[in-house]
């Protein structure tokens, strides 16, 4: 007998859809690891007399919430906009007419924002018990890397609207081999004071480990419309949104001296807002012919500081919660540079 339901036979398959409502086929495979979770709400009828001490009425169901947890792995350069167009902004394409592309997702915050909607094929090798969900967005995106300055992770908290069971998922695709990897270890950071000065003051020989974090509140919307829709998704609201950055770096005379003012504003009787940018670069950039980058700029108060120690080496942790500034004009922005021609 085969054994089958191997958990290294699961896959993610995704595909950008153009109106909400409608799945399509998924174009792409991305190497994340998750599972699909599916929670159809059967709920008891209660609080009435039946004449049974055990349940006799049927149950019913509400709306389909169907959700992905934690889905993420290891971050290349090409999941970064298919990950930031259903999780920071959407109808952004590349830009550049050679190999290179160019994505930028600037975030909106005075105005309402569109988010690109996702279908999402999951599955192993018992492929006839494969699902499609479709009407993707994205409720938390982090992004970190460790003290060890190897890749950076991505961890994805997805939403989707419905989903169709026994879907065979599409066939011919597989994820991409030596895509690119964003390093810890290839990534500067700056801070400013200024809106006009992000990207100016360099910290050197400090960065020990980084964690981006940004939380939407996702309102889900649905009518009571009839005409057989019950329940049934009509649209999303992103009425709410959250940006946080923390930061483990080395305590030395040096450091404390370059960061002066960022170590002690979280205790400043007033709010002094901070202007960050985070470049990660990769070194293989001259073999491949492609200048493979992402570019992080954002601001923010910093709110709390932690003391640690690393390898016997006190540390200093600076957490961030990002605001909107209007001379900077976004919360977040997002320059990635890479081979991806279109979503996802």
């Amino acid at each position: 007998m085969t054994v089958q339901g191997f958990t290294r036979q699961r896959s993610w398959g995704f595909g950008k859809q153009s109106v909400l409502g409608t799945a399509v086929v998924a174009s792409r495979r991305i190497a994340w690891r998750g599972t699909l979770e599916i929670e159809p709400n059967w709920t008891d009828q209660e609080d009435v007399d039946v004449g049974s001490i055990d349940p006799l009425l049927p149950p019913f169901r509400t709306q389909l919430d169907v959700a992905a947890s934690g889905l993420g792995g290891p971050l290349t350069y090409q999941d970064i906009p298919p990950v930031l167009a259903s999780g920071v902004r959407g109808g952004v394409t590349a830009t550049g007419s050679g190999t290179a592309k160019t994505w930028a997702h600037q975030s909106l915050s005075t105005t309402a924002t569109e988010l690109d909607y996702m279908s999402a094929e999951w599955s192993d090798d018992v492929t006839a018990d494969g699902f499609r969900a479709r009407d993707g967005v994205v409720e938390s995106i982090e992004f970190s890397f460790d003290e060890s300055l190897s890749h950076w992770m991505v961890s994805s908290d997805w939403r989707f609207g419905a989903v169709a069971p026994h879907v065979t998922p599409t066939a011919g695709l597989a994820v991409g081999s030596n895509l690119p990897l964003v390093f810890g270890a290839d990534t500067s950071l700056w801070i400013d004071d200024t809106s006009g000065g992000i990207a100016t003051t360099r910290i050197s020989d400090a960065l020990h480990s980084a964690t981006i974090r940004i939380e939407n509140t996702i309102d889900q919307k649905r009518f009571a419309n009839g005409s057989n829709s019950r329940f049934a998704l009509v649209g999303y609201g992103l009425s709410a949104r959250k940006i946080t950055a923390s930061f483990v770096f080395a305590k030395t005379d040096a450091i404390v001296a370059a960061l002066n003012s960022e170590t002690v504003d979280w205790l400043n009787a007033d709010p002094v807002n901070r202007y960050v940018r985070l470049l990660s670069q990769s070194q293989t950039a001259a073999e491949s012919g492609v200048p493979y980058s992402w570019d992080q700029r954002f601001s923010g108060t910093w709110r709390t500081r932690s003391d640690g120690d690393l390898g016997g080496n006190s540390t200093v942790t600076l957490e961030l919660v990002g605001r909107y500034d209007s001379a900077l004009g976004y919360a977040y922005r997002s320059v990635a540079i890479n081979t991806l021609a279109s979503l996802p």
